[in-house]
């Protein structure tokens, strides 16, 4: 907030609110501003009820009656750029001046800690940490027509009418504190357009997507039901709209860039809901339409397992946006990043990749390519696969190595790392034990660094095609290892064994080897499946499988020669090839996260690998659990949770829970599948009804 001389004002930091005495208008407004070309620009304030504003900038004056609530606001006609540096001035009752404000672009960026990550040191959680080749950034950084507005860090039950940041010029002292993908991306904008910027940069680093989601929209169903259940107060939705960007809004912008997404990583495709919500939430609250909308996609990053797919799933979503998200934009970034470092250094790379974009397609300024390679489509030519691309011209690889990260998918849905070689503008692929490809996959874990790249050195991002695995398919594992199926199971999201006990097929004697396939399948219709085989801890099958509730003995028991197959790759590399020690717990009752000596390990404040069951003080089943670990990784392979009660969804998870607990108790993720199935399948002697 500005004010005149003479003039008191009382200014509430809680609200950010003020007692009008006189024209006042908020932090937006000030010395060396940027104003937007080419539209009409927005300006409004507090002032005395009745009181006559008027804007006088670039030859226009405008003016406006305060209402009985003390607000007042109009409308510039469309300017034209200008660096020139004019006085905007604001008479009313008193009279207040901003020095050297120009015109130009104007965009507003947002995001978490890689949109926060300024050009020089002083990250909030490393204050030594710097970007790549900064030293050289800081010295070139002298650029009168660049201006940043910061905003300070704030959370607000309700929209705020004020932010707390003022414009700085570019320079070398100034920029050390500006978020560098912006200042890259300001810099090649102002180069090539020639004319000022405005860049206003409201991040912070680890902040979700929903705080930053205004609140208003019937469809946001998401943002209403969960309104209350965050853990941070900064993870509200809405919270950090209300108290960082409201106070902006209606600031005229030419569009918006976002370089946000691994505090919601593990999301996969609800993130493309919210990110629509997002967008059309700024679009209605700035009221100038579709304005520009450009994201940067996630860079890899192991996220504690380098082998998950979780990222790639996020990454494809990402890529997803602009089918959903009119006038908006994605950048691949996968050859710049770093699995081990969640925050890559080289931001030159990223702002001016997106800047291409923007150029080329906002203003209709081609400076260089900015499309990569993009899969169309998949053609099967007996045991290869052929993958062809466009933006491809020149397709190649960055090190002159055979194309990496790619991999064919079997009839039974398992991937398997494929030989690569480049045709064109396509990728022929064939993998050793794969006669009939059933799918691609590139680039699909968190630590995948591909190396495909076109003619113009731009990398291709995550992609997966080829028909989705049907449920049932991964049988064919067992089936050919010469196992029998026992039970199979087709699991509600709502399952009682107490009430309706699972069929058995068959009973088998003298049972020497026992395995569990657990299959989830998503909404598309893929199926994730995990085979676990161990000796048997019951000589015959009845005892193996899934039973009524007060039926089901407690079992905690130790197994010798665990072997895991998983086509989900949310496994470790490492977990059980075949001679693993696992470990079984199998409870019809409740159990506790208390640990118990055997097995060693585990965390008594969370569910995991070593929980201790706690039989009924009544009679009846309990919480009831099927899970088997891998001792050597602590790693839970399966779990089937809750599986007595027909009111409350069951647990079910492959690899480690995503929630609080590692074995997926109290996850009740059943209904987030389009199908669930648990079969049992044992070797031995002494059959008995076999089908």
């Amino acid at each position: 907030m500005k004010k005149a001389s003479l003039i008191i004002l009382s200014l509430f930091f809680a609200t950010i609110d003020f007692v009008a005495q006189g024209a006042t208008l908020p932090h937006i407004f000030g010395d060396n501003m940027v104003l937007q070309q080419g539209q009409k620009v927005p300006v409004w304030g507090k002032g005395v009820p009745g009181e006559v504003v008027t804007v006088e900038f670039a030859g226009q004056s405008v003016s406006a009656t305060t209402g009985a609530d003390g607000r007042w606001r109009l409308d510039l006609a469309p300017l034209s750029a200008s660096g020139e540096g004019t006085i905007f001035r604001v008479r009313g009752e008193n009279e207040v001046a901003f020095t050297n404000v120009v015109v130009g672009e104007v965009w507003f960026c947002s995001g978490q800690s890689n949109m926060e990550f300024p050009v020089g040191p002083g990250l909030p959680w490393d204050r030594n940490r710097k970007i790549k080749d900064a030293d050289r950034e800081i010295a070139a950084a002298n650029y009168p027509l660049m201006r940043h507005f910061n905003v300070a860090r704030k959370v607000a039950e309700t929209p705020l009418d004020d932010v707390d940041a003022t414009w700085e010029v570019t320079t070398p002292e100034s920029v050390v504190r500006q978020s560098a993908v912006a200042y890259i991306f300001g810099e090649t904008l102002m180069k090539e357009l020639d004319v000022p910027v405005g860049l206003i940069n409201s991040s912070w680093g680890g902040t979700r997507i929903e705080p930053w989601t205004p609140a208003g929209h019937a469809d946001d169903l998401w943002l209403l039901q969960h309104l209350r259940e965050w853990n941070r107060a900064h993870d509200v939705p809405t919270v950090l709209w209300n108290g960082m960007v409201a106070g902006l809004v209606p600031f005229a912008i030419k569009g918006a860039i976002w370089y946000q997404g691994c505090a919601n990583m593990g999301e996969g495709k609800v993130y493309l809901d919210k990110t629509v919500s997002l967008v059309r939430g700024w679009r209605r609250e700035w009221g100038q339409g579709d304005f520009p909308y450009f994201l940067v996609q996630l860079a890899p990053y192991s996220y504690g397992n380098a082998m998950d797919t979780r990222l790639a799933v996020f990454q494809e979503t990402q890529a997803r946006i602009p089918e959903f998200v009119p006038n908006s934009g994605y950048t691949v970034i996968n050859d710049v990043g770093n699995v081990n470092d969640i925050h890559p250094t080289d931001k030159r790379t990223v702002g001016m990749r997106m800047a291409d974009q923007v150029l080329d397609r906002v203003y209709g300024t081609f400076v260089r390519p900015w499309k990569t390679p993009v899969a169309t489509g998949i053609r099967i030519e007996g045991a290869k696969a052929r993958v062809s691309f466009e933006n491809a011209d020149g397709l190649t690889t960055r090190d002159g190595l055979a194309p990496t990260e790619f991999e064919v998918r079997d009839v039974a849905g398992a991937w398997t790392p494929a030989t690569a070689e480049i045709e064109g503008t396509d990728v022929v692929l064939s993998a050793e034990g794969v006669s009939a490809p059933f799918g691609v996959r590139f680039a699909a874990h968190n630590g995948s660094t591909p190396n495909l790249v076109n003619g113009a050195g731009l990398p291709a991002g995550p992609f997966h095609l080829g028909a989705p695995c049907p449920l049932g398919a991964a049988e064919t594992i067992p089936v050919a290892d010469g196992y029998v199926c026992v039970q199979r199971y087709d699991i509600p999201v709502c399952c009682d064994l107490s009430k309706a006990v699972p069929q058995t097929l068959a009973t088998v004697t003298n049972v020497v080897r026992v395995a569990y396939l657990l299959e989830l399948q998503d909404k598309d219709g893929d199926t994730a499946s995990v085979f676990a085989e161990m000796d048997a801890f019951a000589e015959t099958s009845d005892a193996l499988v899934l039973r009524g509730g007060e039926k089901m003995p407690d079992v905690r028991v130790a197994v010798s020669n665990l072997a895991v197959r998983s086509n989900s790759g949310k496994l470790p590399a490492n977990v059980a090839k075949g001679q693993g020690r696992g470990f079984v717990e199998f409870y019809g009752s409740n159990y506790t996260a208390m640990t118990n000596s055997i097995p060693a390990g585990g965390d008594p404040r969370k569910y995991d690998f070593n929980d201790k069951p706690v039989p009924n003080a009544v009679t009846g089943p309990g919480y009831g659990c099927l899970q088997i670990h891998d001792l050597a990784t602590k790693t839970t392979v399966l779990a089937f949770n809750h599986f007595n009660s027909s009111t409350l969804p069951c647990d079910l998870g492959i690899g480690k829970g995503t929630g609080e607990n590692p074995d997926w108790t109290f996850a009740r993720n059943a209904g987030s599948y389009k199908a669930r199935r648990l079969s049992v399948w044992v070797k031995g002697n002494g059959a008995e009804g076999l089908p």
